[in-house]
């Protein structure tokens, strides 16, 4: 049978263990939304180049 303060003691490290666990992922995922934001702008880049070199073969000046 498991004494009571054995089991609060465990549910104790429990919540320091998941909490550290908390921490170490936030600046992952910061890293990965970062990296998302990065291909966001690139893929808006390429949209923009390509519609210049369309505009500037097929334009209407053309």
């Amino acid at each position: 049978m498991i004494s009571t303060r054995s089991f609060h003691q465990n549910a104790k490290n429990q919540v320091k263990t998941i909490s550290q666990a908390k921490k170490l992922s936030s600046p992952t995922s910061t890293v990965v939304s970062g990296r998302v934001r990065e291909n966001q702008k690139a893929t808006q880049s390429e949209e923009s180049l390509r519609k210049v070199m369309y505009l500037s073969c097929w334009g209407p000046y053309s």
